[in-house]
């Protein structure tokens, strides 16, 4: 049985990253406050703050809520039961956001992190639950936690197709630990900060999608196994920042697509240049002009090697 730690160490830090939502964000952060020991901090991770602090501030304010805004170049950890506000001026996307959190947890010796979405409630245990699976199996690099949602059966991460580089569902620990081509999600992500630090953090040249799988092929190739618990559940509202199947999302998800499978399963780049022939097509004749643009416009950046954050312009309603 594992030993509890000395009084007042810091075990886990809980980062949640906000973008455009910070009452969503909030909301999640009061679930931890509800569940979680004096042993962890959570951090509220401000993405785009030029544009978005004077809002997130004056919801902090009337939250009730102690906060502390921390400084990144000078790390410290806030007080017990006081959340962590570190501020990033501009949009570094779910990657880039959450590794300024991941840094401050590694650069304070912090042994363990969970990347939470901001568009989570945790409803069923704590970090304690993910600390003590961890402390029992350091082979695993990895875990991750039942995921409940409106749209889609639960699920803990996914799994990469290679038909066509889609994703389906890993909908348990054994998928994760069986299934080479699984990756635990990043919606509910806990490792270890050293092991994240070792394989320089999550990718963030993705800034938005398919970082996750990355993230866990990596792990694979180190030598890690991944795997869950059922003790922790989150519920996910999902596709909060970016729209439910919007074009900024399909955008994201199909440019990283073709960066994904050029890094990883370069043997089936040929392959997948074929098919992309035959969707234009398809998508002609059922008049589906906007999904060819998309396609086209993802494919063609991919070409082009633009990779992070897209200077164009996509709608976060529904795609056509």
């Amino acid at each position: 049985m594992t030993a509890s730690p000395p009084a007042g160490e810091l075990r886990v830090g809980i980062l949640v990253l906000d973008y455009h939502h910070p009452r969503e964000t909030l909301d999640c952060v009061r679930s931890l406050l509800e569940r979680e020991p004096a042993s962890t901090r959570i951090f509220w991770i401000e993405n785009d703050a030029a544009l978005t602090w004077d809002e997130t501030q004056g919801v902090l304010q009337d939250s009730g809520l102690p906060y502390l805004v921390l400084d990144a170049d000078h790390p410290a950890p806030p007080p017990a039961g006081t959340i962590g506000v570190l501020r990033i001026p501009e949009n570094l996307g779910f990657a880039g956001g959450n590794n300024v959190g991941l840094r401050f947890l590694h650069q304070l010796a912090i042994p363990y992190a969970w990347v939470l979405n901001n568009d989570t409630l945790v409803v069923h245990g704590s970090s304690e639950d993910l600390i003590l699976a961890a402390e029992a199996r350091p082979e695993v690099g990895a875990w991750g936690t039942p995921i409940l949602t409106r749209h889609h059966p639960c699920y803990f991460g996914g799994v990469i197709r290679l038909k066509d580089f889609s994703i389906g569902f890993a909908q348990d620990p054994n998928c994760l630990e069986a299934n080479p081509l699984s990756y635990v999600s990043g919606c509910s992500l806990f490792m270890r900060t050293a092991v994240a630090a070792a394989l320089g953090f999550l990718p963030e040249h993705f800034f938005l999608y398919y970082e996750d799988p990355a993230f866990g092929l990596k792990l694979r190739r180190a030598g890690y196994t991944l795997s869950g618990i059922w003790g922790v559940v989150v519920w996910h509202i999902e596709s909060l920042s970016t729209g439910r199947r919007s074009g900024l999302m399909e955008f994201y998800n199909r440019r990283n697509r073709w960066q994904f499978i050029q890094e990883y399963f370069p043997e089936h780049l040929a392959r997948q240049r074929r098919r992309i022939w035959y969707h234009f097509q398809k998508y002609l004749l059922r008049g589906r002009i906007q999904r060819v643009l998309l396609e086209y416009l993802a494919y063609r950046d991919f070409r082009l090697g633009r990779l992070g954050r897209t200077q164009r312009s996509f709608s976060r309603r529904a795609a056509g």
